[in-house]
């Protein structure tokens, strides 16, 4: 039997990278921000603010991003632990699993065949049968 705890599930590498990736496009905005109002002469103030802009949003990307990503992985940790739950539940009930170990193969409908009885014809009068 396996444990799956649903609060600290395996959080995907991608997800960290996404999220550190995230964090270094937050300092760079913040970083152009400062610059565009820095007003130093070698500095286009145009290109800095569109610069935050831009790495702000791509900020908001990746920590989105890696956010779903950690999600996805405690949604699925807890769907395994419920269905591991199920199944110790029903082996303890004694209802079949899901699996189908318990389970009996479905009877097959046959045809029904005709019993042919041989009856001598004195029997046959006597208990008023009639030949077909």
């Amino acid at each position: 039997m396996f444990e799956v705890d649903p609060d600290k599930p395996d959080i995907p590498a991608l997800a960290t990278i996404q999220l550190w990736m995230g964090v270094v496009c937050m300092i760079g905005a913040v970083i152009s921000l400062l610059l565009a109002f820095s007003g130093y002469e070698w500095i286009n103030d145009v290109f800095a603010f569109a610069g935050a802009i831009g790495a702000f949003m791509i900020a908001l990307l990746f920590i989105g991003q890696a956010k779903t990503l950690e999600l996805q992985a405690v949604i699925s940790a807890r769907v395994k632990s419920r269905f591991a739950m199920e199944g110790v539940a029903r082996s303890m009930a004694g209802l079949p699993t899901s699996a189908g170990a318990d389970r009996k193969p479905a009877v097959i409908p046959q045809k029904q065949v005709e019993r042919v009885i041989k009856v001598s014809e004195k029997d046959a009068r006597d208990q008023g049968l009639t030949l077909r």
